[in-house]
């Protein structure tokens, strides 16, 4: 049976529903939907190439990763500071860029926020730092209303300095990109120098000055532990010079493409969102809903949006599924447009300010001295 309302629906799966899940069919940007098979240029994972599975007689694999769990999520974070979510972004100002919380690869436990500071106060003595650090899951209100992400994504507290009792947030919502029935392939780099500098012909050094890369002038060279000027030993190390063709194994073809992501609407039943300092179970209801309604807006948004993942690699939908599934009982569809996602989602956010929560305004940390210092230093090293 097919769901109408969206918003009364994701009510009632916040407490009988044990996820909503998201399948997808795929096609490359260039592909037509009709093809028998896709070529496609997966990740490449140093010293491993490609992550597929085990090799067949005939010469393929069953599967292939296309877009892993982590990417999937950072892809999704992009969307977190966006003026629907309702939550003013928790920022960091370091070097002269402003970071947001859902840019850091660990959330709200991240080294950038843990050496930044307001007031002169550190992050984690503040009392919003200190409310995001200590929540736990019979008292997430502080995560809710300031950091949602770290609810969904998941987080955890590896630089608390405690053996037991650090938080650990596991993610409610995942998924990844597979190519299925798959044949990889060889590619050969190939690289003609337009003006044919011969690789034997630098004689020069690296140079001091990263706008230069290398030099001619000893007294502008970069020096070994011994003072002498370090010198360049083929063209191609700064960016002249022929490189012949090598074959490496690089893309693959497909015969079908799919994005499988769920959110785990068990998972965000674990959590109590306290209100004036107490648990209700309607306080409670409102935050998951909240939170369910943002996990299918940011699958939903994404999803229309393309997935540009890489070179090689632009996807679009060409069929996508949302169903609520429930234990012991057949999955229920749900009637998803960007409209009714939209809708869903400022529905359950007035709802959540109607019993009490109070989402963030915008908050920006400034780095330490210390961080600043450590930035600088680490810049002058790449130079």
């Amino acid at each position: 049976m097919a769901t109408t309302n969206l918003y009364t629906a994701l009510v009632a799966a916040t407490r009988e529903a044990s996820a909503i899940t998201l399948r997808a069919n795929l096609i490359p940007a260039n592909a037509l939907p009709d093809d028998g098979k896709f070529f496609v240029l997966p990740p490449t994972y140093a010293e491993i190439g490609h992550l597929a599975s085990p090799i067949r007689e005939d010469g393929t694999h069953q599967y292939i990763l296309i877009e892993s769990t982590q990417s999937w999520a950072n892809r999704l974070e992009e969307l977190l500071d966006r003026h629907e979510v309702g939550v003013g972004a928790l920022q960091v100002s370091a070097a002269g860029r402003v970071l947001s919380v859902n840019q850091l690869p660990h959330r709200v436990f991240d080294a950038l926020l843990r050496d930044s500071e307001l007031a002169g106060e550190p992050f984690r003595v503040t009392p919003l730092g200190k409310s995001l650090t200590e929540a736990r899951a019979d008292s997430a209100t502080a995560l809710l209303e300031n950091a949602p992400g770290t609810l969904l994504f998941g987080a955890w507290d590896s630089f608390a300095g405690a053996k037991m009792g650090a938080a650990k947030w596991p993610a409610a919502l995942s998924g990844q990109i597979m190519g299925f029935e798959v044949l990889q392939t060889k590619k050969a780099g190939i690289r003609i120098d337009p003006m044919n500098i011969a690789k034997d012909a630098v004689t020069g050094f690296k140079s001091e000055s990263r706008a230069e890369g290398w030099t001619i002038d000893e007294a502008r060279a970069v020096k070994d532990a011994k003072g002498k000027p370090v010198p360049l030993e083929k063209a191609s190390e700064i960016g002249h010079g022929h490189i012949l063709a090598t074959l490496a194994t690089k893309g693959a073809w497909v015969n079908s493409i799919e994005l499988r992501s769920s959110l785990s609407l068990t998972r965000l039943r674990r959590y109590h969102f306290p209100v004036a300092g107490r648990i209700t179970p309607t306080a409670d209801a409102a935050a998951q809903t909240y939170l369910a309604a943002l996990g299918l807006w940011l699958m939903h948004t994404r999803l229309v949006a393309g997935l540009e993942l890489r070179a090689g690699a632009e996807l679009d939908a060409t069929q996508a599924e949302f169903v609520l599934r429930t234990p012991l009982q057949a999955d229920t569809a749900l009637q998803v447009t960007q409209e009714s996602t939209e809708q869903a989602l400022q529905q359950a956010l007035a709802a959540a300010k109607a019993v009490g929560f109070s989402f963030a305004a915008p908050m920006t940390f400034s780095a330490s001295e210390r961080l600043e210092k450590l930035i600088q230093a680490s810049e002058s090293l790449s130079q």
